[in-house]
């Protein structure tokens, strides 16, 4: 296991048989911008995403500097090998609290977008399975965890093949950023020990 100044002390690249998992940075913006213009990305979000490229911009740095504080870490999925550096989605992993630390006690969470024409073709699990054993094998977490809504079937039925369990429904959990609305979500997680 890593300790956890030398895991930050550069970006994690993580690679899989078809995919990069590699830090963000402005140049993506327009990609990340054009996926979360897409209604179907956003509907199963608390955001409608960033409103202009130049909001993109500013998210990717407020990314970046979360990983610099050791508050999160967020990667983005492109296709390896490729001479595209094309983004097709993310994946941000973070303690519930506070930040990455060597004592590990807060259970981190996982979140994750994909663009639509990747849907169904074993992207997101093939990124997710590398992020759970990046997870073990660098942080050594208890816990993982990811709050998905309950209509979202397909993000249900992913995170459950990867070994994820239910824990139970989360009331009024998450307010929307836009609409204002309160959200319950289902609460599933991965533990370790």
């Amino acid at each position: 296991m890593m300790h956890v100044e030398s895991l930050f002390s550069s970006f994690p690249f993580i690679y899989t048989e078809r995919l990069v998992l590699r830090q963000m940075d402005v140049a993506d913006a327009e990609d990340i911008y054009a996926f979360y213009s897409d209604p179907q990305v956003t509907k199963h979000l608390d955001w409608h995403g960033p409103s202009s490229i130049e909001d993109t911009r500013m998210l990717i740095d407020s990314w970046n500097q979360a990983f610099a504080d050791r508050r999160l870490i967020s990667w983005g999925i492109s296709f390896y090998p490729s001479e595209s550096r094309h983004i097709i989605g993310t994946i941000t992993l973070m303690p519930t609290r506070g930040i990455f630390d060597a004592d590990h006690r807060y259970p981190l969470t996982v979140g994750y977008d994909l663009q639509t024409d990747y849907w169904g073709k074993g992207i997101m699990s093939e990124a997710m399975q590398a992020v759970i054993h990046f997870s073990k094998t660098h942080i050594s977490p208890h816990r993982i965890q990811a709050e998905v809504y309950p209509e979202n079937v397909a993000s249900l039925k992913l995170l459950k093949k990867l070994g994820f369990q239910e824990e139970g429904l989360l009331k009024q959990y998450l307010m929307h950023e836009v609409t204002k609305t309160f959200l319950d979500v289902v609460l599933l997680a991965l533990l370790f020990n």
